[in-house]
């Protein structure tokens, strides 16, 4: 049962009008959830049958939502917004609002994408561990009566050299240590992800910080005598109390999508078509939903038609486990595991064999986009290639799959810059300017008319090693080690995912750390031509003419140590060579264009502004030339 609290509504933009659907409102306010853990749709969440339940039997618990919706006629469809780290997605990267007006409203309307096309927006807090932004707050795991205890991972990679460190997950502390002084907690180091684990006496390291000089106890912090390195791996274990049942994060998404698709919502219309969109964490978060079936409502009908998982490469994540820790990212732990296809293929570690939707009784179409990070991260390519790399895979009937290439996770950013705005960390070279939100709302739009129509989307573009387009990354590595004075990575450094053993309780979602990895799966790239460029997927003016050169990967800065390591997130762009005249450029862009829109891979009315963006970047890398700037 699904219930909501209305405790804002009024008129959304000021009263704008968007297309045949005429001026929005906007709700926001709490949703309370009530599940049956002896439901079998609710099996496969982890510690649900030890939350505290009320006399019914069911467990109850309660999120944040914001609902933006037409006012005077129902909405034709449905999009269920996955929030990141409690931040809405789809007005930034659906309607393409700006920084600056989400600054000012976070459901700023951008292009009004989404509603012009009739879509109701409901974006559904599900993340409990957040200080900010749409929440859950999610049940207590208690055995007895008493909460549990169990065993916390932390990885940290500090950008330079520091006495103490915070040891959260893309934001605040999760679960603090049980016990500060326990010691039987473990810190390691190594020099990348594939050496071995070198463990550092306990009696070296506290879970303290300093202030003014002074050494306190902190739950959040570690100190290591002598300092943490820059640019050296921690791994961090400890006993922490007080587990969350995170998994009904997932059912919260599910839920709440099924209760505005019955018409039980507060705009209590009902929605024919019912959507799910999610980017980066949330993309996982949405692979692990489909993983473990949770697609159909109580009366066992389908709840989404369709999911865009967008940047989430072959992962799933920390949403249900025992003491997950819903932000962490690459660390190895239940999220990282086999299958990571949605076309069923042999697991060569286990000797298991399956699939992403093997426990779907409801398969939603499934619209797959990747930028080159999530191939060079390491895992992207499990989507589409066996766990070994030996052979292509079948596409799965209900998902399309793409590549963009020659762009990275953070989407493009000029003016030219390497840094990161927030931490001031820094990458060696200038962080790639190409900007794939136009593929992205075309995707998306394809996906909308395949579950909503039936019209499918265009073939999936991604390299194959059938068109030997997909390779090791050495290769390409080896190809930038040929250009004068480029510094680039290590091959033999790079991580990815491996078979991971994590105890003999890991089917329960109890794990041991830190996971014991075993045989690496694949880690293939797209090959590059000529220009260094990459040859699959699809590629937008900038990669096509080329103007410049684009990667999804870029070393980490000599200041910040471990620099034949990637940074985090982004990619590079780098311009070398002879510029054609601009009119030229211009013309190229325009065809390059016509045909993307022909093929269904752009929509018209974002032609313009690739057009745009690409005479952009020309006149970035004219002005670079003349000022002798060509990196």
């Amino acid at each position: 049962m699904t219930t909501w609290q209305v405790e804002s509504r009024r008129i959304y933009a000021e009263g704008r009008s968007f297309g045949d659907f005429g001026v929005f409102e906007i709700l926001e306010g709490r949703v309370r959830y009530s599940v049956d853990p002896a439901d079998p749709r609710n099996v496969g969440i982890v510690d649900l049958e030890h939350a505290p339940r009320e006399e019914d039997g069911c467990v109850r618990y309660s999120g944040d939502y914001t609902i933006v919706a037409p006012r005077e006629r129902p909405a034709r469809k449905l999009l269920v917004d996955v929030p990141n780290r409690g931040r809405r997605l789809a007005f930034s990267i659906l309607n393409r609002a700006l920084p600056a007006d989400l600054l000012e409203d976070p459901c700023a309307p951008g292009d009004g994408f989404l509603f012009r096309r009739g879509f109701a927006l409901a974006s559904i807090g599900w993340q409990w561990d957040l200080p900010a932004g749409l929440r859950l707050d999610a049940p207590e795991v208690l055995e007895c009566g008493e909460p549990v205890e169990g065993d916390v991972v932390c990885r940290v990679q500090p950008g330079s050299n520091r006495r103490f460190v915070s040891f959260g997950q893309l934001g605040e502390v999760t679960y603090p240590p049980a016990d500060l002084d326990d010691p039987k907690a473990r810190l390691f180091v190594r020099d990348d992800d594939n050496a071995p684990l070198i463990e550092i006496d306990r009696c070296r390291w506290r879970f303290a910080r300093d202030t003014e000089g002074v050494v306190e106890p902190s739950g959040k912090y570690i100190r290591l005598d002598g300092g943490f390195e820059k640019g050296r791996i921690y791994t961090l274990v400890y006993r922490a109390r007080g587990a969350r049942v995170t998994g009904c994060a997932l059912l919260a998404l599910r839920d709440a999508a099924e209760s505005i698709r019955a018409g039980d919502g507060p705009c209590a219309t009902a929605s024919p078509t019912v959507l799910a969109f999610g980017a980066s964490q949330t993309g996982r978060v949405l692979r692990h939903l489909l993983h473990l079936g949770l697609n159909s409502d109580s009366a066992g009908n389908r709840v989404f038609d369709g999911v865009h998982v967008h940047i989430a490469g072959g992962q799933r994540g920390d949403f249900n486990h025992r003491f997950a820790q819903p932000s962490s990212a690459g660390v190895p732990a239940a999220g990282q595991r086999f299958p990571f296809s949605g076309t069923a293929v042999r697991d060569p570690a286990s000797g298991s064999s399956g699939g992403l939707y093997d426990n779907l009784a409801h398969i939603p179409k499934v619209v797959i986009t990747n930028t080159s990070f999530e191939y060079w991260r390491g895992d992207a390519a499990l989507t589409h290639v066996s766990p070994d790399g030996a052979r292509d895979l079948k596409p799965h009937r209900s998902e399309r799959n793409y590549l963009f290439a020659g762009t990275h996770h953070v989407n493009g950013v000029l003016p030219p810059t390497n840094t990161f705005a927030v931490t001031g960390e820094k990458a060696r070279y200038n962080f790639n300017v190409v900007d794939h939100s136009p593929l992205v709302r075309a995707a998306f739009a394809n996906l909308d008319a395949w579950a909503a129509n039936g019209k499918p989307p265009p073939d999936s573009k991604v390299p194959t090693l059938h068109e030997a387009t997909l390779v090791e990354r050495r290769v390409v590595l080896g190809k930038f080690a040929a250009v004068d004075g480029f510094e680039g990575l290590d091959p033999d450094r790079l991580g990815g995912l491996a078979a991971l053993d994590l105890g003999e309780r890991a089917g329960e979602g109890v794990c041991v750390f830190p996971a014991i990895e075993g045989r690496p799966y694949a880690r293939l790239v797209s090959d590059v031509d000529t220009s260094l460029n990459e040859l699959a997927g699809i590629r937008l003016p900038e990669v096509r003419l080329p103007i410049g050169c684009h990667t999804g990967w870029n070393p980490r800065h000599p200041d910040h140590g471990a620099p034949e390591l990637p940074a985090v997130f982004v990619g590079f762009s780098l311009f070398v060579g002879e510029l054609a005249a601009r009119e030229v450029v211009e013309r190229r862009a325009r065809k390059c264009v016509r045909a993307l829109v022909a093929a269904r891979l752009l929509l018209a009315e974002d032609a313009e502004r690739v057009v745009a963006r690409s005479l952009r970047v020309y006149d970035t890398v004219a002005e670079f030339a003349e000022t002798d700037g060509d990196r």
